[in-house]
């Protein structure tokens, strides 16, 4: 299982992070919005999102915001083998990938990428000698018969 994503739960949606994605700091007007649009029974209606380069229904939102579960409550029963990867120039409460180790029920191998952004620019390398490495690693098999 590998893990680069962000937290999730009730907190996520609410701030914008060192990043200023999503909704940046403009949550609560969005938020208002989106609910308002659903409300009118316009939830399929697209909004502009100041932080992410596309844009999201009013139910899209409402989802991401209120349903996305807790990553790190969920962290204990999650047993099977984790990689997390952040990168250093992320929001580690965004992305909180050592709490999730510490909360984790197997094991946890986590890997902060120097000089990284959250979209991995000009890191991409790197990224993928990481994960190639915790894959052949993790997945190395004991020899037949043993």
């Amino acid at each position: 299982m590998l893990l680069s994503a962000g937290r999730g739960g009730p907190i996520e949606g609410g701030s914008g992070g060192t990043e200023n994605l999503f909704s940046a700091d403009r949550h609560e007007e969005i938020l208002a919005q989106a609910r308002a649009l659903v409300k009118a029974g316009r939830g399929r209606e697209l909004m502009f999102m100041p932080g992410w380069w596309y844009v999201i229904s009013a139910e899209s939102f409402l989802d991401r915001t209120e349903t996305v579960p807790d990553t790190l409550a969920l962290a204990p029963k999650v047993r099977c083998p984790v990689l997390c990867i952040r990168g250093d120039r992320e929001d580690a409460g965004r992305y909180p990938a050592e709490a999730f180790q510490r909360a984790a029920g197997g094991s946890c191998d986590v890997e902060i990428v120097s000089d990284c952004d959250h979209f991995y620019n000009g890191r991409e390398d790197a990224i993928g000698m990481i994960v190639s490495s915790w894959l052949a690693k993790t997945l190395k098999r004991a020899p037949e018969g043993s």
